[in-house]
């Protein structure tokens, strides 16, 4: 299963420095995309069978400029919640995700696939 998201906002990286609310605002923005979309990609069948869950990201940079692994980490951490709450488990299950990068394509995006 994967699923298509926009490229996560500028306040959301670990570098973005952006007022707390503007962050709050945009990370629950982007909780409820994923959460959606994990629930339009889910089979109706899908049942959580108790073991540790791998997040595969892929991500399509805006430009050429290198983006830190570990920034990728944590600006995904609003997908990951999402992705949990669509599959009604807490994100602790979930190990490190794998992060792999496309081409630099814009608007940029994100794949995640379980």
């Amino acid at each position: 299963m994967g699923i298509i998201l926009p490229f996560p906002d500028k306040v959301l990286w670990p570098n973005g420095r952006g007022h707390w609310a503007a962050k709050n605002r945009a990370f629950q923005k982007h909780k409820e995309w994923a959460r959606l979309a994990t629930l339009a990609a889910l089979p109706r069948c899908f049942k959580w069978n108790g073991e540790p869950v791998n997040l595969r990201v892929t991500i399509t940079p805006k430009t050429k400029h290198p983006i830190d692994r570990d920034n990728c980490v944590a600006a995904m951490k609003a997908y990951v919640d999402g992705v949990s709450a669509a599959l009604v488990i807490d994100d602790q299950h979930f190990l490190v995700p794998e992060i792999a990068f496309a081409e630099p394509r814009k608007p940029g995006g994100v794949e995640i696939a379980l």
